[in-house]
């Protein structure tokens, strides 16, 4: 059982060049993820004129969806509601809105600016694959990844930013790649597929560290000399190989007690 995931990594609140969308649809994805913070705009941080634009924003990634033929988790919006307002991923599957799930992990500087924290986990069964998202800072939290691992997710989505760090250096940044999603993997016995913004976002740099992990290691990832560019970066991911995986570990912790 193969799915190909198709990562696109850019700058927040710019729409797909026409190269790019030819290259994507060659790759005939069934999965497209988009950044964190995807739809926005990012000039500008106030969070009601974001929830304003979400709406023709979201449009853009919906009809994606339906052209494609294929499903979208297209990054995060500002959602606003009689709650407050949120940072939310909307997941479209050809054209059709299927759900969708806000960030429970909000950073303090969010929180600052009008961002509260979702509750409820997602999961969707799409054509027999379980597919879940976690949003950047969600992935501080290790209790979510053993909370998937509940319910046998095997894909977890993860729109991210990541701030610059100009005097990191590869070791570093490779070993909190271990550290936090490698690990998260494992927690989880799922794949993670993290999809970076780039460029600049509301004054601030981003750096790109789109990667997928698997439960035994990094799969691909976006090279560190590449993390400031656009790329499009698709995988092949092997559902039945890791379903076999998470069996065995059941198996082995069953005989253990």
């Amino acid at each position: 059982m193969l799915r190909k995931v198709t990562i696109i990594q850019c700058p927040a609140g710019r729409q797909l060049s026409l190269e790019e969308n030819l290259l994507v649809f060659k790759q005939r994805p069934d999965f497209v993820v988009f950044p964190e913070y995807y739809n926005v705009d990012p000039d500008r941080r106030d969070v009601r004129h974001n929830a304003s634009q979400a709406a023709t924003y979201l449009r853009y990634c919906q009809t994606l969806s339906d052209r494609l033929a294929t499903v979208i988790i297209a990054g995060t919006a500002v959602e606003a509601d009689k709650d407050g307002f949120f940072n939310t991923a909307h997941v479209f599957d050809r054209g059709r809105l299927i759900g969708k799930y806000r960030k429970a992990n909000p950073t303090i500087n969010e929180r600052n600016h009008g961002i509260g924290a979702g509750s409820a986990p997602c999961l969707f069964e799409l054509s027999g694959i379980r597919v879940s998202i976690l949003i950047c800072a969600d992935v501080f939290q290790p209790e979510r990844f053993s909370r998937l691992a509940e319910v046998d997710a095997d894909i977890i989505f993860i729109p991210t930013t990541s701030p610059l760090r100009p005097d990191e250096t590869i070791k570093e940044k490779f070993s909190r790649d271990s550290r936090i999603f490698v690990a998260g993997a494992a927690a989880s016995g799922s794949y993670l597929v993290k999809c970076c913004a780039i460029g600049c976002l509301w004054g601030g740099y981003l750096q790109g560290r789109s990667l997928v992990a698997a439960p035994w290691g990094i799969l691909t990832r976006i090279p560190p000399y590449d993390e400031n560019k656009r790329r499009i970066l698709s995988f092949t991911l092997d559902i039945a190989e890791l379903r076999e995986f998470r069996a065995k570990r059941h198996l082995q912790a069953s005989d253990k007690s």
